[in-house]
């Protein structure tokens, strides 16, 4: 027989269940969590009691405490807090919940000094995106992400608490429930959990998770208040704040990632935890090196797309995407855009007084149609009606040139073919180019496709012609690559040689991913080079070598913690990789002829769905001889094309 459930406050010594209780941890509004010991195993866990009051008033959510935890416990991952039992006891009548007990405290707990360093940070929320694609193969949705429910181990390894277990609580965090409608904390929740919990899916603990890194980055959750609903009016109302606008320090890729997990507009946030976990990963081994690769790269001009989409559908919005969602999406004629006779209004009170004058508008069209006759120029707006009405012109209102009137003195004109046949024998057709030209992600607008042109010879005058290559060893203007030693298709073959034969092919050359060139601020260009070679027996699929002054000095399998292995489609195309390290150097050089470059850093690597590219980083030395970067040059690996210039002021 199970008893009503105890009302007195538990004592440290009490026995519920199996475990026996020692200490209170914390305290919130669905319960209480304790730091037991479980007799029958002899080890430390954290034991959670539903409070009394709630099993006692809701049974039916004493229930649900029981079986979420069931759903929970199905999940064995090292970035979630293991769930190991869970039941009502008999003796006291309390519903509890046996957990693996963490004890290096929870995110909140070292927030409390200020932010973190942001290595620190990148870790933490990287292990908390590992635990949301166990939860999205799951099928669950946290709805609580917050730093109270990241726990870190005695490591610092990151463990998300609750998994699968929905929160009803009001506490001193301004958590907020009423009646299932909210779930979560307003200070992290989206925007649109804050209207709705029901329709929380992934993206909203993507969402959390962000708020919670920007927490991390700056020391101060993204939005504050004195009580839940001012917190959630800021939530509601204004767009999601920068974490460099606060520490100006932090990189641009923990930036951009960051704002993209935080997006008030749910198509611009990670479509799934698997993307965000390959640009926090890419975040963390590269910095802000190739930040093209970053699905996060694109954020402002994504932004900027969606709120045009949204003007165009009548709603106003901020380019954040910060606006009241509409119960039922404007409807709008799918054979072709709205007219721009009359524009949409984000809200129209005067439904009948629009339907009079759209009455009145045909109804004059129609009479002056009829007064002018086919032929007269205000026919075209007969056409227009027909179209917006789905209806096709009928074919005797379709207006028929006249035939032109035959001139005595006018010179004929040759048939088209006539003259691609006469000229053909001068501009002989060649098959087009089968390289593909590579989409430039930036945060300014999309550049049109272009042609891959051979470079130009670089004039005189010192204008931003890219040089022809290869170079001439005896031009005086530029050094010969002679004088640039330790390349990186030198260190290269030097990497080759320490490979095992199985993953050299015949032509001498293992599949390359990815060349890295340290900058190295005592030359010009880097003596460190770090090769990717790809081998499906490595862990990641990724053989790494590093060579340093003509000697290999590291060899192993260091990506062991990649979202997913590299495949065959990021092995770069050979023919497309032609220049060296040394020829990127000098075309990257040519951009800024007036100054002289102290180091560099290279990356050679390609884009989704593109081509091999060099982005070449150069710096250069002020007058007080500090070291100061110039900027980031990329271009084409096959031929020295440029395709961005981004220099400092």
């Amino acid at each position: 027989m199970i008893m009503p459930p105890l009302i007195r406050k538990i004592e440290p010594g009490d026995v519920i269940g199996r475990c026996r209780t020692i200490r209170e941890l914390g305290r919130g509004g669905v319960g209480t969590v304790y730091l037991a010991t479980h007799q029958t195993l002899q080890i430390e866990v954290a034991l959670k009691v539903l409070s009394p009051s709630l099993s006692m008033d809701n049974p039916a959510l004493a229930e649900r405490f029981i079986r979420e935890a069931q759903l929970a416990a199905r999940i064995r991952h090292p970035n979630v807090i293991a769930v190991m039992d869970a039941a009502q006891d008999e003796a006291t009548g309390l519903y509890f919940i046996v957990m693996e007990y963490v004890g290096g405290g929870s995110l909140s707990w070292h927030l409390r000094n200020g932010p973190l360093p942001e290595k620190k940070a990148l870790a933490i929320v990287t292990g908390i995106a590992h635990a949301l694609v166990i939860a999205e193969e799951n099928r669950i949705v946290h709805r609580d992400i917050k730093p109270d429910n990241i726990m870190l181990d005695l490591r610092g390894t990151a463990k998300l608490a609750d998994l699968g277990l929905a929160k009803h609580s009001l506490d001193s965090r301004v958590s907020l429930t009423m009646g299932g409608s909210f779930m979560g904390t307003p200070a992290y929740m989206s925007p649109e959990q804050a209207r709705d919990a029901k329709i929380a899916d992934t993206r909203d603990d993507i969402y959390s998770l962000g708020a919670s890194f920007f927490e991390c980055l700056t020391g101060e959750p993204p939005f504050q208040g004195e009580t839940p609903y001012n917190i959630m009016s800021e939530l509601l109302t204004k767009p999601s704040p920068k974490p460099r606008d606060f520490r100006p320090e932090i990189s641009l890729s923990a930036d951009l990632i960051c704002r993209k997990m935080m997006a008030k507009t749910r198509d611009l946030r990670y479509a799934d935890a698997r993307v965000l976990l390959e640009d926090l990963h890419h975040a963390q081994t590269f910095g802000d090196a190739g930040l093209e690769r970053l699905e996060a790269a694109s954020i402002d001009g994504d932004s900027i797309a969606i709120h045009q989409r949204e003007v165009n559908y009548g709603i106003e919005t901020s380019t954040d995407g910060v606006y009241a969602e509409p119960e039922e999406p404007p409807q709008r004629p799918t054979s072709r855009p709205a007219s721009t006779m009359i524009p949409p209004r984000p809200a129209d009170n005067g439904v009948f007084g629009a339907a009079a004058l759209l009455i009145a508008l045909v109804t004059v069209t129609t009479l002056l149609l009829a007064w002018a006759g086919p032929n007269h120029p205000l026919s075209f707006l007969k056409n227009e009606l027909a179209l917006l009405s789905g209806n096709s012109i009928p074919p005797q209102a379709e207006i028929k040139p006249k035939p032109a009137e035959k001139k005595e003195n006018a010179v004929p004109v040759k048939p088209a073919t006539q003259m691609t046949d006469q000229t053909s024998h001068t501009a002989p057709k060649s098959n087009p180019p089968t390289s593909v030209v590579p989409t430039v992600p930036s945060e300014t607008p999309a550049v049109p496709a272009f042609p891959l042109a051979v470079p130009v010879a670089l004039p005189a005058d010192g204008t931003n012609a890219v040089p022809a290559l290869p170079l001439d060893p005896t031009n005086p203007v530029l050094p010969a690559q002679a004088a640039l030693p330790d390349s990186a298709f030198e260190a290269r073959d030097v990497a080759e040689k320490s490979l095992d034969p199985g993953i050299v092919a015949p032509t001498g050359h293992a599949e390359l991913l990815m060349i890295l060139g340290k900058r190295d601020a005592t030359q010009v260009t880097p003596s460190t080079w770090t090769f990717y070679f790809f081998d499906k027996s490595a862990a990641g699929h990724a053989r790494i070598i590093t060579v340093n002054g003509g000697k290999v000095i590291k060899t192993g399998e260091d990506l062991v913690h990649f979202a997913s292995p590299y495949t065959d489609q990021s092995v770069l195309a050979e023919d497309q990789i032609q220049k060296d390290s040394t020829d990127a150097l000098l075309i990257a050089q040519s951009f800024i002829p007036d100054v002289t470059v102290t180091s560099s850093e290279f990356v050679l690597m390609q884009q989704k769905n593109s081509v091999p590219m060099w982005k070449v980083t150069l710096w250069a030395k002020n007058t007080s001889g500090e070291e100061h970067k110039l900027g980031d040059i990329t271009l084409l690996a096959e031929n020295g094309t440029l395709i961005r210039k981004e220099l400092n002021p």
